[in-house]
């Protein structure tokens, strides 16, 4: 199964749900890969600590094998695909759109063959932008991961509706919440949910937890009993 996970903006905490969520599958037994198409921005090496030579980049620009960009994370049927910040989109690696469509399920194929994967997950650039939305068209679902600010809330109905017109089924997720704003929160992202016509996942509440590992450490690992990571398996179980 292929998800991908957009924002609007940065700082939604997308890269921090994506890698949490790739722990948490695995450690129900699922064989994960994650891979990072936020050429703009990558942050899955370093919240992985990832010591890369080659990315999806040289993938993707011929200068290696599938295998060769494929890192596999502690003891656990996780399997991380870093990329490196670079000024070009993915698609400007290739001539047509469709190009680079098919080298990314290319990709995914090889990948799937070799490791045996049940789940990619597809953590990728904020915005709306070449790279989002390539990965958006091959994707079975999109979550859209959004805060309560405006204007983010503005772009996440229009990443829904980029997501309508490509056929990909979208989710919809708040994230960072107040915790003292819960139900009057929980009104509003529903009634907005409702509009919009996707389905809820629901919403997470600013956790210190989190916070304090400085996207730096996974709590999933450190603290799975957190408010965090409870609310983030219940996520899961709707999501998968």
């Amino acid at each position: 199964m292929l998800l991908s996970f957009h924002s609007y903006k940065g700082g939604t905490g997308k890269t921090t749900l994506v890698g949490n969520l790739g722990i948490l599958l695995a450690k129900n037994g699922q064989r994960v890969c994650i891979i990072d198409t936020d050429v703009s921005g990558p942050g899955i090496h370093s919240l992985f600590d990832i010591k890369y030579e080659k990315t999806l980049i040289d993938f993707l620009q011929d200068a290696c094998n599938a295998k060769d960009v494929v890192y596999e994370y502690g003891d656990l049927d996780l399997f991380i695909v870093p990329t490196r910040a670079c000024e070009e989109d993915i698609s400007t690696f290739f001539k047509t759109p469709q190009e680079a469509r098919s080298k990314m399920k290319e990709l995914i194929k090889s990948i799937k063959s070799e490791f045996h994967i049940d789940y990619f997950l597809f953590d990728c650039s904020p915005g709306i932008n070449k790279s989002s939305l390539l990965v958006m068209n091959i994707a079975d679902e999109a979550t859209i991961i959004s805060t309560i600010d405006v204007q983010d809330i503005r772009g996440t109905y229009i990443l829904s509706s980029m997501a309508d017109k490509l056929g990909t089924h979208a989710n919809l997720l708040f994230n960072r919440t107040p915790k003292d704003k819960q139900k009057e929160i929980g009104d509003v992202v529903k009634d907005f949910s409702d509009k919009l016509g996707t389905n809820l996942l629901g919403s997470i509440p600013f956790d210190e937890s989190v916070a304090r590992t400085w996207s730096r450490k996974i709590v999933m690992l450190d603290d799975p009993g957190c408010a965090y990571c409870v609310h983030l398996k219940d996520i899961a179980d709707k999501l998968v």
